[in-house]
């Protein structure tokens, strides 16, 4: 059960939606006036740590079950929680849709030969590429 639930701890979500910003405001160096002001924010919009902080803490009583349970029927404020693992099945249509911002997250380790091309050559430039694990990769 232990090795069930550390397989799916998820770190926070870090992402740039948008590949590049540039910024035009009074407060920079660059400033200019001939230009609409412009600022780029970090923006928590979802505060998960936040609201994971302020719940109840799961502390005894872990159990397997076979029941079948709608996760939608259990009460937000339920005494039991529950760990679910699912298959899930993400319609290409939506895909577009949803490309800033994804919704199930997966913990998974990229192999060198799925990342794209541009990468590499990053990884390269940086002397990086040096494994069949991309794990360590730290781009700045």
């Amino acid at each position: 059960m232990n090795l069930f639930i550390e397989k799916g701890i998820r770190g926070g979500v870090a992402m740039i939606s948008h590949r590049y910003a540039k910024a035009n405001n009074v407060y920079l160096s660059t400033y200019d006036s001939t230009l609409p002001s412009s600022y780029i924010i970090y923006l928590d919009a979802n505060n998960l740590y936040g609201w994971a902080m302020s719940q109840h803490l799961p502390t005894h009583d872990f159990s397997w079950t076979d029941e079948d349970v709608n996760f939608m029927d259990v009460p937000n404020d339920s005494d039991i929680g529950y760990i679910f693992e699912v298959d899930l099945e993400y319609p290409d249509e939506l895909h577009d849709l949803h490309n800033c911002y994804p919704l199930a997250p997966e913990k998974i380790e990229v192999s060198v030969s799925e990342c794209s091309p541009i990468l590499k050559n990053i990884a390269k430039e940086f002397s990086i590429l040096k494994s069949k694990s991309v794990k360590n990769w730290f781009l700045t």
